[in-house]
C-alpha cells in the first residue's frame, strides 16, 4: 500500500483541520456508540454527506483527546488503488508508518466496493485488536446483508438521508430560536418552497446558482442511476429502467401497479419489480405498501411510491408549479422514514377501506398513527381527507389524527376524534416548536 494515500486521505496526521461542516442530526445518536466495540454502518444515497458524518465524528474523537495518529481514513472508492485486501494493507500501511498506540479509529469510505470487507473486520473484531470500525456505504441489500448476517452482533448501522428541513434551516437562520422562526414564519415558508424545489443534498443547499444546483443534480442521478444501479446490477435494458424510473418520478405519491408499469416499458411484472428493488437499494426509490395482516395482500397491492429527494425528482424535468401536491406528500414520507429508519420495529403503510389514509405508522404489533397530506384543503376535498382518517382511526382504534396542509392550522373533533391540522413547515420543524 502507497503511504502517500495514507497520508492524503488523513490530512490530520500532518497539520491542523478545519471541519467547516453543518452538523447533522444523526451525529447525535451515533456518537453514543463511540465508547463501545460495535462496527458502526452509515448507509444512504450518494452525495447525502455520509463522508462528511465521518468527518465530523473524526473531528469529535480530536476535540475529545484522541491523538491523531490514532485515527486512519481508508477511501474505497479512489480508483488510484486495487480493492483486493484494501483493508489489512492500508491498516499494514498505517502501523509501519505511524505506529500507533492503543485503541484505533479506523474509517472506511464506501466499504461496498472492496470484495469481503464483512470478513475482514469480523476477523478484527473477533482477535479484539484494539481497532473500532466505522463504515459507510451506498447499497442497502449489499450492506444489509453482511451487516446483519455476517457481522451478527458486532454492528450496529444508521441510515443517512439528505438534510431534513431543519438542518436546511440551519443554514439559512437560527433554528434554535423558536421565536424567530415564528417571527418569520413567511420567511421560513419562502425557504420551504426553495427546500421542495431543490431538495436538500449538502453541496445542492450551499450552492447559489440555480443553473448550477440543476447541473449538480442531474449529475448526482446519472451516477446514482448508472454506477449504483445499471453498472453494478449488470442490467442490458438500459432504456427501458429509464422508462420505469421517468414513470415513477412523475408518479411520485401515487399508487402504482407493477404489472400495468411492465405493461408501459415493456417489461415483465417480475423484472419490474427487481428493478424496483436495485432503486430501493440505491436508496432512491422508496415503495409504500398497503397496511393489511395479510403479507400477501400487502405484496400483490398497487404500491405508493416515492423519490429520497424532490430536487432529484425536479431534476428530470417535471413543472415544479404543477406538482406541490406531491412534492408535500414525498417531503412528509422522507421525514417519516427518516425518524423510523433506525428503529426496525417502526413501518410505513397507507391505508386503504371506503376511502384512502396517506400514512400509518407500526410500531411493534401496532399502528400508532395516522396521517393525510393535503397541499390545498378546501371545502371540496376537506371532508374526503377526513373520512379517510376517520376510517383509519376508527379501524386501529386511534384517538387523535393528524392531516398536514399548506396553511391551514387548527383543531377539531369530528365522530369523537380529534384532527389537527398542521402547515408542513411548522410539521418538520415540530420538535423544535414544541
Amino acid at each position: 500500500m502507497n503511504g502517500e494515500f495514507l497520508v492524503e486521505w488523513n490530512p490530520w496526521w500532518g497539520k491542523e483541520v478545519n471541519f467547516n461542516y453543518f452538523e447533522r442530526d444523526l451525529q447525535e445518536e451515533i456518537l453514543k456508540w463511540v465508547r463501545r466495540r460495535e462496527v458502526i454502518g452509515l448507509l444512504g444515497v450518494r452525495r447525502s454527506g455520509k463522508t462528511t458524518l465521518m468527518y465530523l465524528i473524526i473531528n469529535f474523537l480530536l476535540k475529545s483527546g484522541v491523538r491523531k495518529e490514532n485515527i486512519l481514513f481508508i477511501k474505497a472508492d479512489d480508483n488510484r488503488v486495487s480493492k483486493e485486501g484494501l483493508i489489512q494493507e492500508s491498516i499494514d500501511s498505517y502501523k509501519e508508518l505511524m505506529n500507533p498506540k492503543g485503541r484505533v479509529f479506523v474509517f472506511i469510505d464506501e466499504v461496498q466496493e472492496i470484495k469481503e470487507w464483512s470478513g475482514t473486520l469480523k476477523r478484527f473484531y473477533d482477535l479484539n485488536q484494539g481497532f473500532k470500525f466505522f463504515v459507510s456505504g451506498s447499497n442497502s441489500s449489499m450492506l444489509k446483508e453482511d451487516l446483519s448476517f455476517k457481522l451478527a452482533g458486532r454492528v450496529v448501522y444508521f441510515e443517512l438521508f439528505p438534510f431534513s428541513f431543519k438542518e436546511f434551516l440551519k443554514s439559512r437562520v437560527n433554528v434554535e430560536d423558536k421565536i424567530q422562526i415564528l417571527s418569520k414564519k413567511n420567511e421560513v415558508k419562502h425557504f420551504l418552497l426553495e427546500y421542495l424545489e431543490f431538495g436538500g443534498f449538502p453541496e445542492i443547499i450551499m450552492e447559489k446558482d440555480k443553473k448550477m444546483k440543476n447541473q449538480l443534480l442531474i449529475f448526482y442521478y446519472d451516477t446514482i442511476i448508472y454506477r449504483d444501479v445499471v453498472k453494478r446490477r449488470k442490467i442490458r435494458f438500459t432504456s427501458k429502467i429509464e422508462k420505469m424510473i421517468n414513470f415513477y418520478l412523475q408518479n411520485v405519491s401515487k399508487l402504482v401497479n407493477f404489472t400495468k408499469v411492465g405493461k408501459q416499458v415493456f417489461l415483465s411484472t417480475d423484472t419490474v419489480v427487481e428493478y424496483t428493488k436495485f432503486l430501493q437499494d440505491a436508496f432512491f426509490i422508496f415503495y409504500v405498501p398497503i397496511f393489511d395482516y395479510s403479507v400477501k395482500k400487502q405484496e400483490v397491492n398497487p404500491k405508493k411510491i416515492y423519490c429520497v429527494d424532490s430536487g432529484l425528482r425536479n431534476a428530470k424535468g417535471f413543472k415544479f408549479s404543477n406538482d406541490f401536491g406531491k412534492l408535500y406528500e414525498n417531503t412528509v414520507f422522507i421525514e417519516l422514514k427518516r425518524k423510523i429508519s433506525n428503529n426496525p420495529l417502526s413501518n410505513i403503510f397507507y391505508w386503504k377501506g371506503k376511502n384512502e389514509c396517506d400514512f400509518l405508522i407500526k410500531k411493534g404489533n401496532e399502528i400508532i398513527e395516522a396521517i393525510q397530506v393535503v397541499y390545498d384543503l378546501n371545502e371540496e376535498n376537506k371532508q374526503r381527507e377526513i373520512n379517510g382518517l376517520i376510517e383509519a382511526l376508527e379501524e386501529f382504534n386511534i384517538n387523535k389524527g393528524l392531516i398536514i396542509t399548506r396553511d391551514y392550522e387548527g383543531i377539531e373533533e369530528v365522530e369523537g376524534k380529534k384532527i389537527e391540522f398542521v402547515p408542513l413547515w411548522k410539521w418538520l420543524l415540530k420538535e423544535d416548536l414544541k
